[in-house]
């Protein structure tokens, strides 16, 4: 039988008797999403959907137990509904070691970061247990320990993490999406043709002056495809964010017939064959 999962949070002692509505039912929320991202960080990809089987509340702490039951009914679940909440339990206990737990980090940081944070203003503990097992207890201390553990392996995979940030001049092709500023200077808003993201696209004085007021620029170029030449800047992600630039210059769209395309011999009379032979050498 697959594993079922409880899920209990205590008030802090010191805080008053009664847990808050919102750290309760949030705890709770965020440590089934950690469990779910446990399986996959894409819902779609999931197998296993944890229901609700059983809540109460016999004094302050709130306890809810979860079972995992297949998102398809004719879906055998059980062992990977094992994996997942034997993973989920085991990386939780990492992490409160200090221990770097990889999937958690990687899938599910964001909830782990608020249960951790609520455990150290406004939750005394919060225990998991897979199938009534000795729990495993979140409190003040070791919950300050998962959060400098997730901060070490945050710190360390910034500094492992390649730097693409540079400066080139060259061209680039886009369509330009509006006016702005930047700095105080006219500027385009214009769509990278490959990437298909936004730039900004700084003009400089000469040819702020060559396209003329902006009223009169929008109504003729905005919309159109644009080749723009000048410093381009890339961040450390080596996306291109903005470009300071001396030339634009409108690339005309062409319409090619399907026929002619069909005619052109891109292989230089070879067959596919020999075209592949000379690729790889």
């Amino acid at each position: 039988m697959a594993k079922q999962v409880t899920l209990t949070v205590f008030p802090e002692p010191s805080a008053g008797e009664y847990l808050t509505v919102a750290d309760a039912l949030n705890q709770i929320l965020d440590l089934v999403d950690a469990l779910e991202r446990s399986e996959s960080p894409n819902p779609s990809d999931r197998r296993v959907v944890w229901r609700l089987t059983e809540a109460h509340t016999t004094s302050p702490p709130l306890t809810v137990t979860v079972e995992p039951f297949p998102r398809h009914p004719d879906m055998s679940i059980a062992m990977e509904a094992n994996r997942v909440a034997a993973l989920f339990a085991s990386e939780l206990s990492e992490l409160l070691d200090g221990r770097p737990a990889e999937t958690l980090i990687a899938d599910a940081k964001v909830p782990i970061r608020r249960m951790l944070e609520r455990n150290l203003n406004g939750i005394g503990r919060t225990e998991v247990r897979l199938d009534g097992g000795e729990p495993i207890t979140v409190q003040h201390q070791n919950a300050r320990v998962a959060q400098i553990a997730i901060d070490r392996m945050e710190i360390s995979q910034r500094a492992a993490k390649a730097d693409w940030q540079r400066t080139e001049y060259g061209s680039v092709e886009g369509e330009i999406a509006g006016l702005t500023r930047w700095n105080g200077k006219p500027a385009l808003e214009i769509i990278e043709r490959l990437s298909e993201r936004r730039f900004t696209c700084v003009l400089s004085d000469r040819l702020s002056d060559e396209l003329g007021p902006a009223h009169q620029w929008r109504e003729v170029w905005d919309g159109r495809r644009v080749l723009a030449t000048g410093a381009l800047y890339y961040n450390s992600d080596g996306d291109l964010r903005r470009a300071d630039i001396e030339m634009l210059e409108e690339m005309a769209w062409t319409d090619v017939p399907l026929t002619k395309l069909r005619g052109i011999d891109v292989l230089g009379g070879r067959t596919v064959a020999q075209h592949l032979e000379i690729m790889r050498g």
